[in-house]
């Protein structure tokens, strides 16, 4: 069985790569450094991986808040030789963001998108590049390069490592584009570079390095334009053939691809395209590899072609297997590589006219045959982007054992050496007894090979070096490049000197005018250091851990830790079910790629990262957590459990994650399993215990539902729960009833069985949940009502609580497995009897469905889980078959509806938005944008308020338009924030169904009501 954490303070000796302790950098920042600075393991570990296969353990973090306050962390490092990483969204393939010294963290403040001017604008290096084109869109504009992690990558990371895409054979490298950059030099001197600085007096660090530049370039002019490959797609090493003309010298081109180490960009203006006014795409099938290169290298001539990506059969293999090609239809076994073709063009007709043409010539010549036909529309592209972006992520959904590894990733050859390249590539992967997948950029020769090694097998990890040795020794000996769109890195730093040869003295000089004590990001492109490993891969992860040196007290805090030896390794079962899996499993199945850090309004990652914007919510940062405390290196560094605690914390349980990661990292039950962990042995805070007993609290409001509601409508009484209870004062809460649900349907006869009133549709077990029962139990009523309606027999379990989910969030696993067990004893009878569990309350469903089997692996749960359906979409598939009843009176609405979180995460279609459709006269505005921001318990906390109000910012948005009148969704937490954020009454869909039936006119007298400013019903 696997073993869990267990955890203990950290160490006090000082850390690694300084001199100075974490406490005298703070005492000597303080009143300089406004940013926030972090020696903690936790956040320490967090920092220690991107999307590359190696680890560093960092010194330290520092988060600017500014450009003055940079300044002050490179003047502080500067004068103290402490080396300094500058990181953007840690999406790196190469390990460029990873060291031993202080991770800057630029993706945090530096966000701002400045004016568009002309085919110019200004860019902090923090931006995304997907937010960067949505702002440019808007006026009709793009930033050309399109790197596949548009999502996440940030344009500090893109400057840094001169990023390009799929449509480089068209539009080139980041340096082409860049017009100017501001800096800030290795002793904190601020300036801005472009080719054509403005006249007046410069910084005196900038001349000096200007005037160094300047002799060094041209003394060695021929031997820079010698030592180039004959491929011009590459980017290793320091870029300099262009960078000194006639003109004069532009530092900016310098600056670009150079890791970050000749200075911080704090700024970059960027030369922009406009969009283009047609796209067509198209995918062509193979016999084979190389005669897929052949009929790719026949389009470069073609008018138009943008890019034409490369798929070969085990790659397509995989993307069958994970479903990626769904989309586009079924792959036949005949077709070994397929080609995805991009053009573009002034106008969809044209594109798709030049696409046609093409796609003739190849396959006339070529043999191939077309597997998806040219697509202008936005349905068939958006098909064939799904394509190429889960074909690539379905090398990242392999979990453990052997899995795509970045090292020899990132080579280029001139394209007419491809197939002798292929050729030899498959010999050198039969020798080493690997194998690989391989994407290519056809048009620009470069070659993506991913070996499939398993990383904790050392008979794999030793494979990797020689196999290195072996692929980049091919590509030189062809003239071409070990890196063309990756980075350097630490990846490759260790064969630049092979690359370059005699002006590897060169690249040395330049760092040394740049950065001469060497604290920016040292140990790429040139100077690793010999006293550290070339490849610091990522442990292998254990089972076993220490055991606490601690004694655990009810607030979560630790007695000071006794000098005694340390105890022995102790073995620790996990708290939750983990049948197929263990956590140290899942958390080394997270390659760190960084997807999860995208604020993209079409996906639901993590909603907490969207309002903080901090690493230490990105769902990457849980799995990074949980690798540290599995990591036997790690074993000297032991935490605490407040520091585990404020990062599992920020892990509200919402589940996007795990269902929108490429790899299905479900980084949701880690954090489950953590806080399980924490609650076991070190206890809760006041306000973890509140969220964990929402249904006790509820069920005593309600006995005193009068005074409650008078203290929730007061100032004072908010004022005082916030203070007890740490619910805030500012968010408007739901009314309590005296008369629960359950005791009105007890009243009611809805809690005994009756064989002789069977409806015909079937019989239906209504599980309430809290908010129905305590809050609003006019949803209660609408369900049955609309059951009924249709002909089922509705029975409402008389011995049921709430589903659990609330102190299984809070990491009360005990409490929540007897819920389970209750709610389970009682359900599963029923589904015996024939009747199928049905919850109005989707994170219910949820718990009964999939997290009931993390608390118990028996037979009953497994039963309710497979006989349990969330009830839009139990009355969804009724109509799908026909047998829901549509005759319903007209409701002259328009109302916006919410997609909940927990709905999306129980797989299933989302028949809400059908469902209001049916009323003749509403009008169904779907958002389906964002998380509410409520995530549950979560945004009740006053601490929380504000970020859950951020995290929900794009649905309020969408729901404040004036076009909508009332809002709708299926989640009761999502309703409160709804109403609370923008003052519009929202009701559950049933509601507005049994309305429209006839069946319940009080729903239309809640409607007409106005919302209480403090509670609302």
């Amino acid at each position: 069985m696997s073993t869990i954490l267990v955890l203990a303070p950290p160490p006090a000796e000082a850390l690694v790569d300084s001199v100075l302790s974490p406490h005298q950098i703070r005492d000597d920042l303080r009143g300089e450094f406004r940013g926030a600075l972090h020696f903690d393991a936790p956040a320490r570990a967090l920092y220690a991986t991107d999307a590359s296969p190696f680890q560093i353990t960092p010194l330290g973090v520092a988060v600017p808040v500014d450009e003055a306050d940079l300044q002050a962390i490179v003047r502080y490092a500067h004068e103290n030789q402490i080396s300094l990483i500058p990181r953007g969204g840690g999406t790196g393939l190469a390990g460029e963001a990873l060291g031993w010294g202080l991770v800057v963290d630029l993706s945090t403040n530096f966000r701002a998108v400045g004016p568009v001017a002309g085919d110019r604008v200004t860019v902090q290096p923090g931006v995304t590049h997907a937010e960067l084109n949505a702002a440019l869109a808007l006026h009709g504009r793009r930033f050309a390069p399109d790197p596949a992690s548009s999502q996440a990558c940030t344009v500090g990371g893109m400057v840094a490592t001169n990023a390009s895409g799929g449509n480089a054979f068209r539009h080139g490298y980041t340096r082409d584009y860049v017009h100017a950059l501001r800096v800030v030099w290795d002793n904190a001197t601020a300036d801005d570079l472009s080719a054509d600085p403005p006249a007046g007096v410069r910084p005196e660090r900038t001349i000096e390095i200007r005037a160094q530049t300047a002799a060094l370039l041209a003394e060695n002019r021929d031997l820079i334009q010698l030592t180039r490959p004959l491929t011009r797609f590459n980017r290793c090493g320091y870029v300099l053939h262009d960078a000194l003309t006639p003109a004069g010298l532009n530092l900016a081109k310098i600056l670009v691809g150079s890791e970050g180490t000749l200075g911080f960009v704090t700024s970059a203006t960027l030369r922009t395209v406009p969009l283009a006014g047609g796209t067509c795409y198209a995918i062509l099938g193979f016999a084979s590899v190389d005669a897929a290169v052949k009929g790719g290298l026949a389009l470069r001539p073609a008018e138009g072609v943008t890019g034409c990506d490369l798929f070969d059969q085990r790659l397509l293999a995989l993307a069958a297997a994970t479903r990626a090609a769904d989309g586009v239809g079924p792959i036949p076994p005949t077709v070994g590589a397929a080609l995805i073709v991009t053009v573009e063009a002034e106008t969809e007709r044209r594109a798709m006219q030049l696409t046609q043409d093409a796609l003739a010539a190849v396959q006339d010549t070529h043999r191939a045959v077309v597997l998806m036909e040219p697509a202008c529309n936005p349905d068939n592209v958006g098909r064939v982007r799904r394509f190429r972006e889960h074909s690539v992520g379905s090398l990242y959904a392999l979990g453990r054992g052997p899995r795509p590894v970045s090292c020899v990733e990132d080579v280029a050859v001139p394209v007419e050496e491809l197939s002798r390249f292929l050729t030899e590539l498959r010999g050198l992967l039969n020798k080493y007894d690997v194998t690989a997948t391989i994407l290519m950029h056809v048009l620009t020769g470069q070659i993506h090979t991913r070996p499939l090694v398993d990383l904790d097998a050392p008979a794999d990890r030793v494979k990797l070096w020689p196999l290195a040795e072996s692929v980049h020794a091919l590509a030189l000996a062809l003239g071409g490049t070990i890196s063309t769109q990756h980075g350097t890195g630490l990846a490759r730093t260790p064969w630049v000197e092979k690359q370059y040869g005699p002006l590897i003295p060169v690249f040395r000089e330049l760092k040394r005018v740049f950065d001469p004590k060497s604290i920016l990001n040292p140990g790429k492109i040139v100077g690793p250091d010999p006293s550290r490993p070339a490849w610091p891969l990522r442990p292998v992860l254990v089972a076993q851990v220490p055991t606490p040196t601690t004694t655990p007290v009810a607030n979560g805090t630790a007695d000071p830790p006794a000098p005694a030896d340390p105890p022995a390794p102790a073995e620790r079962t996990p708290l939750l079910v983990w049948p197929a899996s263990s956590p140290a499993a899942t958390a080394g199945a997270c390659n760190g790629c960084g997807d999860c850090r995208t604020r993209s309004p079409a996906s639901r990652m993590c909603p907490v990262f969207r309002a903080s914007g901090a690493e230490a919510a990105t769902p990457r940062a849980k799995a990074n957590l949980l690798r540290h405390m599995l990591d036997p290196a790690s074993a000297a560094e032991k935490l605490s459990a407040d520091d585990v605690r404020a990062v599992a914390d920020l892990c509200v349980n919402c589940k996007m994650c795990r269902d929108e990661c490429r790899g299905r990292v479900d980084v949701p039950k880690l954090m489950l399993e953590a806080k399980a962990f924490l609650q076991a042995e070190y206890g809760w805070d006041r306000g973890d215990w509140v969220a964990a007993r929402i249904e006790m609290l509820a069920a005593l409001a309600g006995n005193f539902a009068f005074t409650t509601n008078f203290l929730l409508a007061s100032r004072t009484g908010r004022w005082a729960i916030e203070k007890i209870f740490g619910v805030s004062r500012r968010r408007a809460l739901p009314r309590f009833t005296h008369r629960t649900f359950l005791r009105r349907a007890r009243t009611a006869g809805l809690t005994r069985r009756d064989a002789a009133a069977e409806g015909s549709a079937g019989k239906v077990a209504y599980f309430v949940d809290t908010y129905a029962n305590y809050n609003d139990p006019l949803i209660g009523e609408a369900t049955v009502a609309v059951l009924r309606y249709n002909g089922f027999t509705v029975h409402v379990p008389r011995r049921q609580r709430g589903s659990g989910m609330a102190p299984l969030a809070q990491g009360d696993a005990e409490t929540a497995r007897e819920i389970a067990a209750y709610n389970v004893r009682t359900l599963a009878d029923l589904v015996r009897e024939g009747y199928t569990v049905v919850c109005s309350e989707p994170t219910a469903a949820l718990a009964l469905t999939q997290d009931y089997l993390d608390l118990s692996d028996d037979p009953d749960t497994r039963l309710v889980a497979a006989n349990t359906v969330e009830l839009t979409t139990f009355l969804g598939r009724l109509h799908d078959a026909g047998r829901l009843r549509t005759e319903f009176r007209p409701l002259d609405v328009a109302l916006g509806h919410h997609v909940p979180c927990h709905l999306k995460a129980l797989h299933g279609p989302t028949a809400g938005p059908r469902l209001l459709e049916l009323i003749p006269g509403v009008r169904v505005h779907t958002i389906d944008v964002s998380c509410s921001g409520m995530a549950g318990t979560w945004g009740l906390r006053a601490e929380n308020y504000a970020a859950s109000l951020a995290a929900g910012g794009p649905m309020l948005a969408e729901l404040n338009r004036p076009r909508v009148l009332f809002g709708s969704t299926e989640c009761g937490a999502c309703r409160m924030q709804m109403q609370d954020g923008t003052g519009k009454r929202t009701l559950h869909p049933v509601q507005y169904l049994a309305l429209a039936y006839g069946l319940l006119p009080e729903v239309g007298d809640k409607l007409g009501r106005p919302l209480g400013r403090g509670v609302t019903d």
